[in-house]
């Protein structure tokens, strides 16, 4: 309001009573390099933490980002941006050295699931996401949240789902290397063909009332006699997809594997 409110906004941009903040922090430029070391392969100014890092060199000394300086473009030294362990100079790289060495393609690349290969026509991809109400699972007990959104059906297209007679509201299976869930089925363009959807969050068979229609556990049911209880209207709190997600990392990164699990849905 003292600047001129939401007119003073769209004219001038963002008001920052602060002066002018630290959008361009990756423009700084570093003047002083003194007792910093120069790295000719990253073009990076650091401090090594011992002659054997220094020998190695900035890529491969490790945690050398956080002895970063600077990075040199031409013949000035910038800020740029902070680096971490994966992404070790200035840059917003493109093109890995570490991914390389390690033997992985260094530029962004497509590279297929090994179990997408042999997939036969009847299997399909399971994947999952998120709903902007919840996180992950731990809000599938907050009556609210829960009022909002307490069934996570399945989703599939049109085209797959009337190869397997599938309607809207149907209980299906989905079956994987790893195990099998039901849940009911959304039939629905927003999900391409051959793939079903399922978010997280629910599918809880404890954590009380709410979130799976039981007691939470506890002395007396935990409060149980919370009167927001009469007005729950919803008897199905939803499936869990991790029943059926296969504990497999992601070979290069170590991350669990969400979306790209082969299963087989079928009509129950």
């Amino acid at each position: 309001k003292e600047a001129g409110g939401f007119a003073y906004m769209k004219k001038h941009g963002v008001w920052n009573p602060g002066g002018p903040g630290k959008f361009y922090s990756y423009k700084n430029e570093i003047k002083d390099v003194s007792g910093a070391t120069y790295d000719k392969e990253s073009g990076v100014y650091w401090k090594p933490g011992s002659d054997a890092d220094k020998k190695k060199g900035y890529y491969w000394a490790k945690k050398s980002y956080k002895n970063y300086v600077g990075q040199k473009i031409g013949n000035k030294v910038y800020q740029v941006f902070k680096p971490d362990a994966v992404n070790k100079s200035g840059y917003m790289e493109l093109y890995s050295t570490l991914m390389e060495k390690a033997g992985w393609p260094p530029l962004p690349t497509y590279m297929e699931a090994p179990e997408h290969t042999s997939m036969g026509s009847k299997d399909m991809i399971l994947t999952t996401f998120k709903v902007s109400v919840m996180t992950h699972s731990r809000t599938a007990n907050c009556k609210w949240l829960s009022e909002i959104y307490h069934e996570n059906k399945a989703w599939i297209n049109p085209k797959t789902a009337k190869a397997r007679g599938i309607k809207t509201d149907d209980n299906v299976k989905i079956t994987s290397d790893a195990g099998t869930f039901e849940i009911r089925a959304n039939v629905t363009d927003k999900i391409v063909p051959g793939v079903v959807a399922v978010s997280h969050h629910l599918g809880h068979w404890a954590y009380g009332r709410y979130a799976s229609g039981k007691k939470a556990p506890g002395a007396g049911g935990a409060h149980d006699n919370d009167p927001g209880l009469r007005d729950k209207f919803w008897t199905r709190h939803g499936s869990h997809p991790n029943w059926a997600i296969p504990n497999t990392p992601d070979p290069i990164n170590g991350q669990q594997r969400w979306m790209d699990t082969v299963v087989r849905v079928v009509k129950v």
